[in-house]
Order: structure tokens, then sequence, then C-alpha cells
């Protein structure tokens, strides 16, 4: 069992896909027979959309639906797995994210989508491998320019859109083959009163023909219907093709379509929308409008023009825009992005672009540094979020330049509080380690990023790697006069010592560091150290004097509006309290910590407030209860091993169980601990606030009997009630008809019958 965050499921459609019908019948029957299925085909024939488009058509076939995975954007090999974990929902505490993705899958029935994997295809074929070995409830659907050779991929070869023959066209519109259908609805979306007739059919037909069918050719010519006619677009196009047939031989007639179509199509934007379109391929992701002003701008672009031209990008379908209560954000189809780095890269002067583009996001999170301590936290991690992949890109273009290890340092750990407060701690490792390897000058960005790297392998568990790596931040920074990182690394050096057991000598590192961050340190900063010496006072059983200490930071935490440390002294006051026997006021204290976690995803703070509450509730001498939050931790620990903070919870906890077990007699202690262990997060959350009663967290018999089944097999069983045949069974969840007999047999077995006419009266009888 493990905590669930809600994986990204699938992006919403912008436009209809026309056509595919055949195709995507296909691909569902191959997805019934096999567990990976690959997806290839040139770029621009649209594998995605063909994707996206199956996957929506199989998800109820899957337990836990389908999740789509964007790989474009994830440069750095060393990424793949994390980046597939954080879309689905897997905690990534663990140093091996890999594992800790089996042990998450393991168990679901889950359709995932690894989109355009041909740049990783070594890491996206060998993580695919090891999830597909170990997780027997997982399909992948991928999509990549070549296979990705993994033992029993089935590989589909995505074919452009059938042209018309242009002597045999017909006006009619069931006639009319897909590649016209799709210019046609996409030329209308751009100027409404384009209509295919008698004067323009055969233009139309022809122009598909020259654009061999690929889709995203067709949809840029279809978006030019505004200005031009499909006669003059198809004049423009000849004179393309001509000069790619003097040019690379070697390209396949299909890649020189498309090729082709972004050349007319470039050159049919304006001086400003061309270089707009180059600039703006720099960014990878979500691309934001003052982001789009500050990097594409300069004498060439005045800064007050990028938002028009945007707009006219968007329009002429260079640029997809996506709405948000934030507003609007942009994104470029991964072969347009392309064509415009191509073009970027002929300029002389791409070098400023791209150091406006590192600027720009040095700056980010040297803000997000700046302004953590404070209101407005959950948007900043909400925007911080979106421009991950930016923030990759950043890093990875600073490590790719000899002069950029320096930047690279300071850019990684003003990332701190991103890393920590926001579940990246093993992200920001990575990040952390690679700077510090690729420069080793002394430096307060190196003194910096040693300090920062020591907290997160502390949150880690790793206090002998933390006590190295920030013994050398307290060396850097007395050698470069850096006072707030030595102030940093003295006190989070005391929190190592006390992990390690030398509780005396990592209390007075602390208040030694306190006493050094109250001169140079930020408020972020003191609070840390406010917090960590409440938690190590409450270690020592001082809970009066830690009461005392942790009040200050709860003081500088309101005054400010911050929320996250917020979270953290509110726990480490509940201990406190809880240690007093002053249940009722640690009850109140863990609850608003745990209201505080929850909009961050703290998940081991979560687990940790759970923890505590499960004692406060035995406490107030309600033990069902303790024994139900019991269950609920147990899930919510699993992936996160044991924790790793120094904490003595499993001391702690054992005595508390022992105490509930003996109250509650070890059968109803069992049954009450496995209702809890049955609770996903969120509403284990609930359960723990008090926000759901412990009527709709008791088990239904019907429940019970479920429980007793696998996923599938239990959405199977349902269906058996329905009555249903096993044909039907596999037609409606898209599998094959000998999975449906075997998973038949097994719930028969696991029933106890032998009929499916049993199987219904069984679960109805159970509903009664």
């Amino acid at each position: 069992m493990m905590p669930e965050v809600s994986p990204l499921r699938l992006p919403a459609d912008v436009t209809a896909l026309v056509g595919r019908g055949t195709e995507t019948t296909e691909v569902r029957r191959l997805l019934a027979h096999a567990r990976l299925v690959t997806l290839t085909g040139i770029g621009g024939v649209g594998k995605s959309r063909l994707a996206l488009h199956v996957a929506r058509k199989v998800e109820r076939g899957f337990g836990d639906r389908a999740t789509f995975v964007e790989l474009a954007e994830v440069a750095d090999p060393a990424l793949v797995a994390m980046t597939v974990a954080q879309v689905v929902g897997a905690p990534v505490h663990q140093s091996d994210v890999v594992a800790t993705l089996i042990e998450y899958l393991r168990g679901r029935q889950m359709l995932m989508v690894l989109d355009n994997c041909e740049h990783l295809l070594d890491e996206t074929a060998i993580l695919v491998r090891n999830l597909l070995s170990a997780c027997a409830g997982l399909r992948v659907l991928a999509t990549s320019r070549e296979p990705l050779r993994v033992s029993g991929e089935h590989i589909y070869k995505v074919e452009p859109l059938p042209v018309h023959n242009p002597h045999s066209s017909r006006a009619h519109d069931a006639a009319r083959p897909e590649a016209v259908r799709l210019f046609e609805e996409r030329a209308v979306a751009a100027a409404p009163e384009f209509r295919i007739t008698a004067d323009n059919e055969w233009a139309v037909g022809e122009l598909c023909r020259r654009l061999d069918g690929l889709p995203l050719a067709i949809e840029l010519a279809a978006g030019r219907m505004r200005a031009l006619s499909p006669r003059e677009l198809l004049i423009r196009l000849d004179d393309h093709h001509r000069l790619l047939s003097v040019g690379d031989r070697s390209a396949a007639p299909r890649h020189q379509s498309l090729w082709a179509t972004l050349d007319w199509s470039y050159e049919l934007c304006s001086k400003y929308e061309r270089i707009l379109w180059e600039r703006v391929s720099i960014f990878t992701g979500s691309i934001y409008l003052n982001a789009a002003e500050y990097v594409c701008s300069d004498e060439d672009l005045p800064r007050e023009l990028v938002v028009e031209h945007i707009a006219a990008l968007v329009d002429k379908s260079i640029l997809v825009m996506h709405t948000s209560s934030e507003g609007p954000t942009y994104r470029m189809l991964e072969t347009v992005r392309e064509y415009g780095l191509r073009k970027l890269r002929e300029h002389p002067g791409d070098t400023a672009v791209v150091e406006r583009y590192r600027a720009y996001y040095q700056r980010l999170a040297r803000e997000f540094d700046e302004n953590w301590f404070g209101s407005g936290q959950e948007e900043m991690v909400d925007r911080m979020r979106r421009e991950q992949a930016n923030l990759r890109a950043v890093l990875d273009s600073l490590l790719s330049d000899p002069g950029g290890g320096r930047a690279a340092l300071g850019m990684s750990a003003a990332l701190f509080w991103y890393w920590l407060g926001c579940g990246q701690q093993r992200e920001g490792r990575h990040w952390l380690d690679r700077c510090l390897a690729f420069d080793a000058t002394a430096s307060a960005e190196r003194a910096a990023a040693l300090w920062a790297n020591g907290y997160l392998a502390v949150a880690e568990g790793k206090a002998v790697v933390a006590l190295d790596l920030l013994s050398n931040s307290q060396e850097v920074a007395r050698q470069v006069g850096d006072a707030p990182s030595l102030a940093h690394a003295t006190h989070i050096r005391g929190i190592a010592e006390h992990n390690l057991g030398n509780t005396s000598l990592g209390v007075t590192l602390i208040e030694e560091g306190m006493a050094l961050e109250l001169e140079v340190g930020t408020r972020a900063q003191r609070v840390l150290a406010v917090e960590h010496l409440g938690w190590a006072l409450c270690h020592e059983q001082q809970t009066e004097r830690a009461l005392e200490v942790l009040g200050q930071g709860l003081r500088q935490c309101t005054e400010c509006g911050e929320r996250w440390s917020l979270s953290w002294i509110h726990t480490f006051m509940g201990l406190a309290y809880w240690m007093r026997g002053e249940a009722a006021s640690a009850a109140v204290a863990l609850k608003q910590a745990l209201g505080g976690k929850r909009p961050f995803h703290d998940v081991l703070g979560i687990a940790v407030v759970v923890e505590l509450l499960s004692w406060v509730a035995c406490a107030e001498g309600d033990p069902a209860r303790s024994a139900r939050l019991m269950g609920a931790v147990r899930r919510l620990w699993e992936p996160l091993g044991v924790y790793p903070g120094g904490f003595e919870l499993r001391s702690w906890s054992s005595r508390t169980e022992e105490e509930v077990r003996k109250c509650l007699g070890e059968r109803v202690f069992e049954g009450l601990f496995e209702e809890g262990t049955r609770l996903v997060m969120d509403r284990a959350i609930d359960y723990a606030l008090g926000e759901t009663s412990s009527d709709e967290v008791e088990s239904s018999p019907e429940d019970a009997l479920i429980a007793l089944l696998t996923p599938r097999e239990a959405q199977i069983a349902q269906l058996l009630a329905e009555g249903l045949t096993n044909k039907q069974i596999a037609q409606k969840l898209a599998i094959a008809l000998r999975t449906v007999d075997s998973h038949v047999e097994h719930i028969f077995t696991k029933f106890g019958v032998n009929s499916r006419t049993q199987v219904a009266v069984l679960l109805a009888t159970q509903r009664r």
C-alpha cells in the first residue's frame, strides 16, 4: 500500500481528432493482447494524438485509469524515472526511484502513455522493461520515432492520413478522404466562412497530396485560409519543394513535405512573428507571457509587441494556448519547436537569447527563495511546478557551459525550499550533486549548495553523508566570508549530529547556529532553526522549553502568513503537548499541521502527523480511532521506508500500539487496522481531521468480499453480476478473452463458487 497523490490524467484535446478509425481499432486490439505497444512514425504524423485518443477509449477498462507522461521536455536521461514517478503520483523521497515506482505501481491496473521517447530510448526502454516485469497490471502505450526494442513490444507504424486522388474527388463530405476532412475542419476553425466547393476542391486535394497526408503539415496549411486561397498555398508549396529537391536529397520525401510546410509557414509570417517563433522555441514545456516578453524581446522585437505576435502565432497554429485560473500559458508542438530552434541557431545573436533565458530562470529561482517565507506560498509552488521543465533545461544548459558552474550552483541552492517543501528532495539532490561535481571552486554559491545538499541528505536519512557536506560548507563559508551560509550549515549540522545520536553536541550546534541566524540569517532559516531546536528539546524531554521555543516560530510564521514551516511548528507543538498529557491541545495543533501540509503534498510530513494523531486518539480514550489511524499510517509509510529524519516514532508508536491492542483485543484491533490500510491519502487525511466519520470508513460486507480480489478481478466480478458474458467483458475492457477466462476462474476459487450465477447472488446478498 502507498500514499496516493492524484496522478496527472490525460490532457484535454484542443481540437477534435479527424479520422483514424481503423488505426484506433487496431491499436486497441494490440493493447488487448500486448502489454507494450509502441506507435512509431515520423514527426508530425499524429502519433501523440492517436495515442491519447486510444487511451481515452480504453481507460475505463483499467481500474486506475490512464496517465500521460510527456518526455519531450526531459533532457537529462537520469530524470526519466523521476519524471514518470512525479506524473503518476508516486513518492520520490527514496534514493532508488525505480524501486519506489515499482512498489507504487505493483497491484495497480493502469495504462501509461509515454509520449516522445525517441531522444531517451535507452533509459526509457530499461525503465519500461523493469516496470512491466514487476507490475502485472501495467500496460504501456509509447510514442517514438523508433521502437524501444524491449522484449514483448508490439510496434504499430502510424502512417499519414489517406490523401485524395485528384481525378476522382467528390464534394460530398462522406466521400472525402481523411486528409481533406482534416484540412476542411481546421480551415473552418481559422476562417469560418471557408467551404470546399467545386472551384477549390481540386486545389485542396492536391495540397493534401503534396503534403503527403501529414496531419501537422495539413493543419499548418489550413490555418492560412484566413489570408490565402488553397491555390495560392499550392503555388507557394511548389516553390519550396523545388528548393528542397536541390538541397538535401537524402531526406525522405515525407520529411521534405513537413519541412517544406514549416518553411512556407515561416516565410508567411511577418518579420516579428518569425523572430518570436525562433526565440520562443528555446522554452521547454509551459511558456508564460511575462517569461516570453523578457526572453524574446530586444531592439529587434520590442517588448510591447510580443503579446500581439504571440496571439498571431496562436492563430497560425504555431503556438497552442492553454488557459487556467492563473491566465494563459503556451506550448509548441515538438516538431514546430525543433524547426524554430534550427532557425534560431542560424543567427549569430542566438547566444543573447540563451543568456536571457538562463537569466530569467535564475532570477525566478532567486525570487522564489527570497519570497518563500510569507503569504502566497501555494501559488508560488504551483508556478514552479509548471516551470519545472524550464528550470531543468536551464540547469542543464549551465552545466554544459564550462563557465556556467558558479551560476548553476547558485540556482540549484536558491531552489532549496522548492526541493525541500514540495516533495522534490530526490531531484534536488540530483542537481546539487551534479553542480558540486562540476565546479569545486570555493565560492559563496558552493557554500550554499553544500548546506542545501546536506539538509536534503538529512531528510533522506543519510546523516553521515550530510555531515561531510555540512562540514565542507562551514569550511568554504569561512574561507570566502559567507556568514549566512556558515549560520545555516552550523545549525543544520546540529540536526545531523543529533540524528546520529550525538544529542548533546547536536543541541549545542543548533543553538550556536540559531544565534548566528539571528544576526545574519533569513527569516525562513531562523524559523527552521527554531523548529529543529523544538524537536531536539522534545527528544530530550524538555517539553516546556520546547513549547516556549516553538512559540517564537509560531508568532513569526503567523505574522508573515507563512504556512509550510508553520505546519512543522504545529507538528512539534502537538508532539510536546502529547508528551505532557495534554491530548486535546495536541489534537488541535496536529490538525492545524495536517491542514497546512495538504496543499504542499508534503507526504513525509503528512505521515508524521497522522502517526502522532493515532497516539493522541489513544490518549483521548478512542482506541478504535487510534487503530484505524495506525492502519492508515502503515499505508502512508510503506513507500517512504522507516522515517529518515531521526524521529523516535518507532519506539513511541510501538508502545501506543501495544496499549491499543490490549484495550481492543487482537481480533478487533486487526480488523480496525485493516480498515485503515484501505484509506488512500486524501481519505486518510479527511478521517484524521475528523471530516469523515467512522461509519464512512468502516468496510461494508461487499467491500470485504471485493477485497479478496485484485482490482481487475473485482471489475470483472461486478460485470459478471450484471450478466455480461466473458466475450462481452473482453470487448468492454479491451482485453483478451483468455485473460477474462483466467480471471473468472480465480474469482470462482476465491469466492468458493462454481458458477456465474453464484457470483451475482453472493454480491447481491452482501449488498443487502
